[in-house]
């Protein structure tokens, strides 16, 4: 298979209508619409949150203006770019699926509908990219039920490739599940008897935010003493200032400026816009494991769905992250390397993954506009093997090679 190299709005409008068919169209509206409700009527926001589901905000909006038009689009707005990628290569891949392979994908839309669709939106940049090098693209997982995602040919070489997604939010001891668990806790202990005002609250922990209901429970015990004394609280396991109070704000100003502040001190920020109003910077003493994450999902990955007999790439995206922080992940500082650098040289220089010739990473977001053309891209770094065994044929160019230790 190989994808469309330019897209007008007519294409666009055809590949919806596919995807759309494809789900049925009452389902796939009605598993939007439930998103932007559930996510309306929580009563809080998060810093995950609207992040999370991006996506299926992106496809909601992009519906709307569809019907607008009649089943046409007349215009796509700039900030939809993701979803309007997602719907490119999605209806120009469901053609080409055999009727077992369509099966799979339509289990995963359902189930991506309703726990997030971005493992799948990066599996179709993988397969959009691997064209756009001139590569003929299998969706072998989906037509053979398992092992790595595509089968990429060209003029006789063949390449094994697996497309992982992971959110930025991970190894990140303040999970974004039990977040959810303690605002469930707040909304019914915390007490706040001013109307007009709103507590901002500093939280370090000293390990995980816990996922137990009683820990939790004692911790919004420990908000509920500094807010009445507005003093200070620091314990073996927790720490809690009392920052002050800022007026009340509408539901976007705190959703706003909730963001601002997480994006500003690069800690998880969450706030109520009902009663008991509260907004809460977390953090933690204990280190993020974001690099060991990664190093295991990429071990796991090469021993487990290679057949390694042939070279074999991994593509790791990292959602939810913004361009510069992504480009600083690679990037040398004061003499230390980046951690996507560590990441590869681990990886890479394992004598039990010389059946892998490429490893690529990928985050960010951003509409990339050349004169009259304008696509969804992204930042990316791409690693080359030293020492694969199959040679050093590769299929993403201006790839860094790792030295091993013999020729450093």
């Amino acid at each position: 298979m190989r994808y469309r190299d330019a897209n007008d709005l007519s294409d666009i409008s055809r590949d919806a209508r596919t995807v759309i068919d494809f789900i049925g169209k009452r389902e796939y509206i009605r598993a939007l619409e439930s998103i932007h409700r559930s996510l309306n009527a929580k009563g809080f926001v998060t810093t995950f949150d609207d992040a999370n589901f991006a996506l299926e905000l992106d496809l909601l909006n992009l519906e709307i203006i569809r019907a607008q038009g009649s089943g046409k689009f007349t215009h796509l707005p700039k900030q939809c770019h993701a979803g309007v990628d997602f719907l490119i290569g999605l209806g120009q891949t469901i053609s080409v699926l055999s009727e077992n392979a369509k099966v799979r994908l339509l289990g995963r839309l359902r189930k991506g509908l309703d726990e997030g669709l971005w493992p799948l939106q990066h599996e179709l940049r993988v397969a959009a990219s691997l064209s756009n090098y001139g590569w003929d693209i299998r969706f072998h997982d989906l037509e053979e039920g398992e092992g790595y995602d595509f089968l990429a040919s060209r003029d006789g070489k063949e390449f094994e490739v697996e497309a992982k997604a992971i959110s930025i939010f991970t190894g990140l001891p303040i999970k974004p599940e039990n977040l959810d668990k303690l605002l469930v806790e707040i909304k019914q202990r915390f007490v706040w008897k001013d109307r007009k005002s709103i507590p901002v609250f500093g939280v370090r922990l000293s390990s995980n935010l816990s996922s137990n209901r009683d820990e939790l429970a004692r911790l919004v015990s420990d908000l509920n003493r500094v807010a009445q004394t507005r003093t200070n609280l620091s314990d073996s396991d927790v720490e809690i200032r009392f920052f002050g109070t800022i007026p009340l704000l509408t539901p976007v100003q705190l959703s706003l400026g909730t963001k601002m502040h997480a994006d500003l001190t690069k800690r998880v920020v969450l706030a109520t816009y009902s009663p008991p109003r509260i907004v809460l910077e977390l953090d933690s003493s204990k280190s993020r494991q974001f690099g060991k994450k990664i190093i295991k999902i990429i071990s796991e990955t090469a021993r487990e769905q290679f057949s390694s007999e042939r070279p074999g790439v991994i593509w790791t995206h990292v959602n939810f992250i913004s361009n510069e922080d992504f480009e600083r992940l690679g990037r040398t500082e004061r003499g230390l390397i980046g951690p996507l650098d560590r990441i590869a040289t681990a990886a890479l220089l394992s004598q039990k993954r010389r059946h892998l010739s490429q490893l690529v990473f990928s985050g960010g977001s951003v509409l990339s506009k050349t004169g009259d053309t304008a696509r969804s891209s992204f930042k990316s770094a791409v690693y080359n093997s030293p020492s694969c065994r199959f040679g050093e044929d590769i299929i993403f160019p201006g790839g860094r090679k790792q030295r091993s230790e013999s020729e450093k």
